[in-house]
């Protein structure tokens, strides 16, 4: 882990092959299948070439719970983000194929750098490949970047500086959600499958109100899980509160 770390430090990502076992993965697929034939109308259009998205599946399924916490994982979270670990969002998208042209990439951050933690990390974003990734499929690509540049609080983006991240089903990749990165739209025969999961600080206000957390994470476990879901997004306290 000292050495994924100091290659975090000095890119602002690293990747886990094999963070999830085949059964994982098949499990995980198969949960999506489900959703998607019973909760069509969940998961949002979001163009680019034929992409999918939904931020619901917590309220749908059980079968998403593990991965937030994954023992593989979590630990590397922890080493990153430091004392007082939060949930933010997870959602699961889906790229079709596609025979077309491709669309531009949209390369982007997700916020600024946050200069009060030692990385600069104010969220942590977890991908998970659930299908496999290679040069022939679409792709999450991102732009390499230190610390010390991030301490800098650059605003632009560099996309010739980008690169594409290949892995089997179950790669994890852990980035920087402050650094710059995009999904590589391309013409191919292959679905590719991914979940995105945010991790964020108690200490400071929710990310988002993309993902609606059920009481039986919000309520179950033991002290630590619930501190770790403790600090609810506006959308989860109002229907914590009133339903």
């Amino acid at each position: 882990m000292k050495k994924e770390l100091n290659f975090f430090r000095d890119n602002g990502y690293f990747v886990v092959p094999e963070a999830l076992s085949s059964l994982e993965v098949a499990t995980l697929n198969q949960a999506i299948d489900e959703d998607r034939e019973r909760y069509d109308s969940l998961w949002l259009r979001r163009g680019e070439g034929g992409r999918r998205q939904s931020v619901s599946v917590l309220l749908s399924s059980a079968a998403f719970d593990g991965i937030i916490r994954h023992p593989v994982i979590l630990e590397r979270v922890e080493a990153l983000m430091g004392e007082g670990l939060c949930f933010e969002e997870l959602s699961v998208m889906i790229r079709e194929p596609l025979t077309g042209e491709p669309p531009a990439a949209s390369w982007h951050r997700d916020q600024r750098h946050w200069q009060e933690h030692p990385l600069v990390l104010k969220n942590l974003s977890v991908v998970y490949y659930l299908t496999d990734v290679d040069e022939t499929t679409h792709a999450f690509a991102i732009v390499p970047e230190a610390v010390e540049t991030k301490r800098a609080d650059p605003r632009d983006v560099d996309p010739d500086r980008g690169i594409e991240l290949y892995g089997r089903a179950g790669t994890a990749i852990l980035f920087n959600a402050a650094s710059v990165h995009a999904g590589v739209v391309k013409q191919t025969l292959e679905q590719r499958r991914t979940i995105h999961i945010y991790y964020g600080h108690r200490s400071l206000p929710p990310l988002s109100n993309h993902t609606i957390v059920p009481r039986r994470l919000l309520e179950a476990g033991d002290e630590a899980s619930r501190r770790f879901y403790g600090r609810p997004n506006l959308l989860t306290e109002l229907m914590d509160r009133n339903f």
